[in-house]
C-alpha cells in the first residue's frame, strides 16, 4: 500500500498557503502534486479549506414582459404541437385588417 501524501504537516501548510489566497493549482506546484489532488484534499477538510466563492448568485429581478409588436399584415397561429408562430394575414381566412 501507497503512503499518504497529504501528511498533518502538509495540510497545515496548504491551509496556511489557501487562507492567503494561493490557487490550487499554486499549491500543488509547491507540494509536487496535482490541482485536482489538492482539490480532493480541500474537499475532505472543508472545515480547514472554506469555499472561496459564493454558492449562487440571486437571479436578476424579474421585469415585466414587453407587449409583442402587432402588425396590421400579420397574425398569430397556434400550430398542433402548442408553438405561437407569425404568419401574413389572408385577407380570405382572417378578414380585413383591423
Amino acid at each position: 500500500m501507497r503512503g499518504l501524501f497529504w501528511t498533518e504537516d502538509k495540510i497545515v501548510k496548504a491551509q496556511t498557503l489557501w487562507q492567503e489566497g494561493l490557487s490550487a493549482r499554486e499549491i500543488a506546484n509547491l507540494f509536487g502534486s496535482k490541482k485536482n489532488t489538492v482539490i480532493n484534499m480541500a474537499r475532505r477538510n472543508r472545515d480547514r479549506f472554506p469555499a472561496r466563492q459564493d454558492a449562487r448568485h440571486a437571479p436578476p429581478e424579474t421585469r415585466e414582459a414587453k407587449a409583442p409588436i402587432r402588425h396590421p399584415d400579420r397574425v398569430t397561429r397556434v400550430t398542433l404541437s402548442g408553438a405561437h408562430v407569425t404568419m401574413p394575414r389572408v385577407p380570405c381566412i382572417d378578414g380585413p385588417a383591423s
